[in-house]
């Protein structure tokens, strides 16, 4: 019975260790792009929701390919804009004087170096009714549908379908995997870059089922192929958020938006906080001639990059430093400066707390601040949150909340990751 019960044990210990079964992932350093030489670069944003000429989205726009245009003159050996990508919700209702408005931004903004692609979106380019599909190509240039190679690369991209009772049809799909296997055929090393509107859901930043801006029509094709670097928008969820780039079974990047912003904290969805449309945001993207890629994720107004990342080899799941176990791995809370106090003050009828901003300890940003009274007892009376501007180049650098309180009662203060990572409270006493 020994040698039975040993003959098992070792089977299985074999089989784990060859399956990963009940092994800890391992972490993965997050390389940074150092001496990093494009050979193609591409712009890519989406729902800038534009409602007439030359409104608040156009002028975004503008700014967005001025910005990519500036970062490109700066490099010597490739000074070009290869493309900009649109990934849908182009305009706000879909009125043909709506797209003809984007034309009139391409037509002036765009150079003759950059190829023009977009995709539309049933959920506003799409209104009942609208023919967008015809609408962006004739923009384009493109169909509405399209693989087009640039720099050696596939760009495919996925716009609503004819058929109004959804969002993508079959005959989509099955257009979608002949062209995956083409762009895999012709080099598996290559990245294929793939856009459509909506998230791909339980991805990044607002693809849950509780969020709602995630569907699954490409779920199960997108798994075969890990060359896929995804591109959606939708949600309006800020893509410097470390969750709105993802790696699984491919990789896959939430596009912010240039029209407004979109958050969820708890159980609480489609939150927008202050300043949420004061600005819009958009990737400007590379590739090298070892296929790796950079994105970099910029602020639309003051063209600074919000953030910076590095897919390495994105054939190769092994080097994904990007999943949602290794992006916590490589966080940490953060913290108040050890001078930082809360200041109570009473206005009459409520009191006024402020304090210091937080300092992050990972070069991520600080999502929240939490504020929690108690009573002498310990009974909680009063609890809020307070999102951190953080989509925006400058963040709150003093946080206020105003509240109802009574002498004795206990006040705290604390700052956290979008991990939920908690620094330690700043507390005061209401005097």
């Amino acid at each position: 019975m020994q040698k039975i019960i040993s003959f098992f044990t070792a089977a299985f210990t074999f089989l784990a260790s060859f399956f990963g079964i009940g092994s800890d992932p391992q972490v993965i350093e997050q390389p940074k792009a150092e001496n990093f030489k494009p050979v193609l670069r591409f712009m890519v944003c989406s729902d800038t929701h534009i409602s007439e000429k030359n409104d608040t989205r156009c002028q975004r726009i503008e700014k967005a390919l001025d910005f990519c245009y500036s970062e490109s003159k700066k490099d010597a050996d490739h000074s070009t804009l290869d493309a900009a990508m649109f990934v849908g919700d182009v305009t706000d209702k879909g009125d043909p004087e709506q797209f003809e408005a984007f034309g009139e931004v391409m037509k002036n903004s765009l150079k003759s170096e950059t190829d023009l692609l977009a995709v539309v979106a049933k959920n506003h380019d799409g209104y009942p009714g609208k023919q967008c599909r015809d609408l962006i190509s004739a923009i384009t240039g493109n169909d509405a549908d399209f693989n087009v190679k640039i720099g050696g690369c596939h760009f495919i991209g996925l716009s609503t379908s004819k058929q109004t009772a959804m969002r993508y049809d079959l005959s989509q799909k099955i257009w979608l995997i002949k062209q995956l296997n083409q762009a895999v055929l012709e080099d598996p090393t290559k990245p294929i870059f793939f856009f459509h509107h909506e998230h791909i859901r339980n991805t990044v930043y607002g693809s849950s089922s509780f969020e709602g801006w995630g569907i699954t029509d490409f779920t199960e094709i997108l798994k075969r192929y890990p060359q896929v670097v995804d591109f959606s928008g939708h949600s309006h969820y800020p893509l410097n958020d470390p969750r709105s780039i993802w790696q699984g079974d491919f990789t896959a990047v939430g596009t912010g938006s240039l029209n407004y912003m979109e958050f969820t904290v708890d159980s609480d969805r489609t939150i927008h906080p202050n300043q949420n449309a004061v600005s819009g945001q958009a990737w400007l993207v590379e590739v090298d001639a070892k296929n790796q890629v950079r994105l970099r994720g910029f602020d639309v107004n003051d063209s600074k990059v919000l953030c910076d990342y590095l897919l390495t080899d994105v054939t190769d799941k092994a080097t994904y430093a990007y999943t949602p176990f290794n992006q916590q791995a490589h966080s940490s809370a953060p913290k108040f400066n050890d001078t930082a106090s809360l200041n109570v003050t009473n206005n009459g009828e409520k009191y006024t707390v402020t304090c210091p901003a937080a300092v992050s300890t990972d070069d991520k940003p600080i999502e929240l601040y939490r504020i929690c009274v108690t009573s002498e007892s310990g009974k909680v009376l009063y609890s809020d949150y307070l999102i951190n501007n953080y989509w925006l180049p400058e963040t709150y650098r003093t946080v206020e909340f105003e509240i109802e309180a009574n002498a004795g009662d206990k006040i705290s203060v604390t700052a956290s990751n979008v991990y939920d990572m908690e620094s330690a409270p700043l507390t005061a006493t209401v005097k």
